[in-house]
């Protein structure tokens, strides 16, 4: 069983990219730009590369290093200052190669700057250079429209559907950011990769791949890994912007340790995910956080304990009534017969298989300690440790349950369905 708990909206996977991407559009079209434009474009194309390909670097990111290395290759043979120095036939050798290379660097497992990494990469680059090269002596003698055929609009349609594919099954900034790189370079080489547009289109795509390079390790930088929520940084780097009124919540799995050693660690970081899907989209303005193992923290900001308690109500039964379908225990805590290795002790040679584990039932509850600053808790972290002492006490209460600090207030944790397995 695997839960989706990732808690980030689908419009954030078209940022930056996308947004990029339409400034771009909009400057051409909207703003008049001279041909003498073009030098300048291409010198900020330079920049925008070399920019690129030293975060790329700097990342161990070597499918964003060659793309852009591709890019170049394509600026460098097929585009032109002018539709008399435009080579049509390098601009569709160009719009053939980029998807397939795009899609290669993609696919390939990224290793770092290994040789293992490197050379296949690399032989992909000299194929494109060799293939953009034999089309030196068909240059264009005069200037004659260009039309993309749809073979090669086919073939970059089917490459952005696929990263369009990727970019909502990984929820990774950098996957759109291949689809919006991709887009871009289609629209430099649909005209015929002529003059200002082509140049900053390719320009526009480079960008977006050091843009979304930037973005996916921010996210990985102040996001948890496996459930995709804020980590305990950008939990510790919002405490000093909290003002009364305000109130946080500390949430613990119960008896999580027991369930992650009888079941594995497998089961345990589904359980995981599933708890903090439930966190990420918990109502009354709340935002979660996993401050490390089974521990979460929720911050209500403008909002007293008193008005966050039903929200927190409605969130402890939600993940109490979610049932999970277990094979069993692991079968490393399972009897497996007498050792083999002792003669004496040799179990016998025919012997009647074991019948597989029941399939089990069972379901998770969460204690919550809830606490808001009074005239004794004046900082945050007074706030948090009054929470913890509240979740002690909803630990010692019987767990799954709410305490709030200073006062008398609990929910008893009653499954409206079966009673959870503990």
């Amino acid at each position: 069983m695997r839960v989706n708990s990732s808690g980030r909206a689908p419009v954030l996977l078209f940022l930056p990219g996308g947004l990029l991407l339409l400034a771009t559009a909009v400057l051409l079209n909207f703003l008049p730009l001279p041909p003498s434009t073009y030098v300048r474009v291409q010198f900020g194309y330079y920049i925008v590369l070399c920019a690129g390909a030293l975060l790329a670097w700097r990342f161990h990111s070597t499918r964003v290093l060659f793309s852009l290395l591709l890019l170049l290759l394509v600026e460098e043979t097929a585009l032109g200052a002018s539709p008399v120095a435009a080579d049509h036939v390098r601009v569709l050798i160009a719009a053939f190669l980029l998807p397939v290379n795009f899609l290669a660097f993609s696919v390939l497992p990224e290793r770092g700057f290994t040789l293992d990494a490197l050379v296949p990469r690399t032989a992909l680059l000299m194929i494109d250079f060799v293939a953009l090269g034999v089309s030196s002596e068909l240059h264009n003698s005069h200037a004659r429209a260009f039309v993309m055929p749809w073979a090669a609009s086919g073939l970059i349609a089917a490459t952005l559907v696929f990263f369009l594919v990727r970019a909502f099954s990984f929820r990774k900034n950098l996957e759109s950011g291949f689809f919006w790189a991709v887009l871009a370079a289609w629209l430099g080489l649909h005209e015929g990769g002529v003059g200002v547009p082509a140049a900053a289109y390719l320009g526009t795509g480079a960008l977006i791949l050091g843009a979304s390079l930037i973005e996916s390790f921010y996210f990985m930088a102040y996001h948890d890994e496996l459930t995709t929520l804020p980590s305990r940084r950008a939990f510790n780097e919002a405490l000093p912007t909290l003002a009364p009124p305000y109130c946080i919540a500390v949430v613990d799995i119960d008896h999580f340790k027991s369930f992650n050693d009888l079941y594995g660690h497998d089961t345990g970081d589904e359980v995981l995910r599933m708890v903090a899907g439930r966190l990420a989209h918990i109502s009354g303005g709340g935002q979660a956080f996993r401050c490390g193992g089974e521990e979460f923290a929720i911050l209500f900001r403008n909002r007293p304990a008193p008005e966050a308690l039903p929200y927190l109500e409605d969130l402890r039964i939600e993940i109490q009534e979610f049932s999970f379908h277990l094979r069993g225990p692991e079968r490393r805590h399972q009897n497996r017969g007498p050792d083999r290795r002792e003669p004496a002790r040799r179990a016998p040679r025919s012997r009647k298989p074991q019948p597989a584990a029941p399939c089990e039932i069972t379901s998770v509850t969460v204690s919550m300690g809830l606490a808001e600053p009074d005239a004794h808790k004046r900082t945050p972290q007074q706030v948090i440790a009054a929470a913890d002492k509240a979740l002690y006490r909803a630990k010692a209460g019987g767990r799954n349950r709410i305490e709030m600090a200073g006062a008398q207030f609990h929910a008893a944790g009653k499954s409206r369905t079966a009673a959870a397995t503990k």
